[in-house]
């Protein structure tokens, strides 16, 4: 509403952001009739803008911007306006009086009013345009602004909670996920395995795990650049998402070596699954080694299954790679 005269040299200048930030907030929002009036030379006073209260309670069919204050007022009312602007201008303060009659509703019926004029200027002192602030007491009571306040109040504090919350969202999000594979990351998946072997280990349950790097993932990055590189784990981290159950627990651990945790899984299960992913991955001309271990008795902590793991994936690169490497079984491409 505002925007016509923030366009002005010079006027935008002169409020600095968080007054700019008020100015705007009380113009869209307060329930008091506003006008900005434009200064065109004595005795010439043009309306620039009327804020959305001022519109309601008038005609919302007509324009008023550009349009001589009479346009709105009738004579006496406006001939009393024009010489109060008058001294606004003059004396360059802020001028308040009372008007009898001056307050106009949407059917045009006139009751009195508390009328405040506030010079704008520009940063060279001169003012170009002036504030009004119609009040009317007989609608416009202090418990209906207190009433409005607080719902508004209401209403940005719902406002801002729900931007709060999206944000956290947001962060916890980054501060447990992998930005490049949106896998978990290290520290947040060893959280959630630490947290899924104790509850395993409780009921006697089964659990499988999988680390798994990619062939010659070095060449890739040498000889096609990082960016292929990239995308190579991007594909690893999609194939191993569409492969697994939503239960199951899929993070990168470091480098392109990603960690999978399938509960309630034994060694069978888990074979099928690994044989499944790196199946999945030659189609798409990715090879992949993997290192599959099994809950044992003896394991302290998920730490213990997952070196157990990491040695069986160093086997299967040394032993040639493209290959599942178990305790028990060794599958080969």
């Amino acid at each position: 509403m505002i925007m016509p005269i923030r366009n002005n040299p010079g006027f935008q200048d002169h409020f600095d952001d968080d007054a700019d930030s008020i100015m705007k907030f009380l113009w869209d929002f307060f329930p008091a009739p506003m006008m900005i009036i434009r200064f065109e030379e004595p005795g010439n006073f043009v309306v620039e803008a009327v804020n959305p209260t001022q519109k309601a309670m008038l005609s919302s069919k007509k324009i008023y911007a550009g349009k001589h204050l009479s346009y709105i007022f009738p004579a006496l009312l406006c001939d009393e306006l024009i010489v109060n602007c008058g001294h606004c201008v003059a004396d360059g303060v802020p001028v308040r009086y009372e008007m009898a009659g001056g307050y106009i509703d949407g059917e045009y019926h006139q009751s009195d009013c508390q009328i405040l004029l506030k010079p704008i200027s520009t940063l060279q002192g001169a003012i170009t345009h002036l504030l009004c602030i119609v009040n009317n007491p007989s609608t416009y009571s202090s418990s209906k602004v207190a009433h409005y306040s607080e719902l508004e109040i209401e209403r940005r504090v719902m406002e801002r909670t729900d931007e709060l919350t999206t944000i956290n969202q947001q962060l916890s999000y980054l501060a447990t996920h992998d930005w490049l594979t949106e896998a978990f990351n290290r520290r947040h998946l060893l959280e959630l395995a630490t947290t899924e072997f104790k509850r395993v280990c409780r009921y006697g349950l089964s659990l499988g795990l999988l680390m798994l790097d990619i062939d010659h993932f070095k060449s890739i990055n040498d000889e096609k650049g990082h960016a292929a590189g990239d995308q190579a784990l991007q594909t690893v981290a999609r194939a191993i998402r569409a492969t697994v159950r939503n239960c199951d627990l899929v993070g990168r651990y470091g480098g392109d070596e990603f960690i999978i945790v399938l509960p309630e899984t034994d060694l069978h299960g888990a074979r099928t699954i690994a044989e499944r992913l790196r199946s999945t991955l030659q189609g798409a001309e990715l090879f992949i080694s993997i290192g599959l271990a099994t809950l044992e008795r003896n394991d302290q902590t998920i730490d213990d299954v997952i070196n157990r793991a990491d040695h069986l994936l160093l086997s299967a690169k040394r032993n040639g790679r493209n290959r599942i490497e178990s305790a028990s079984l060794t599958l080969i491409s």
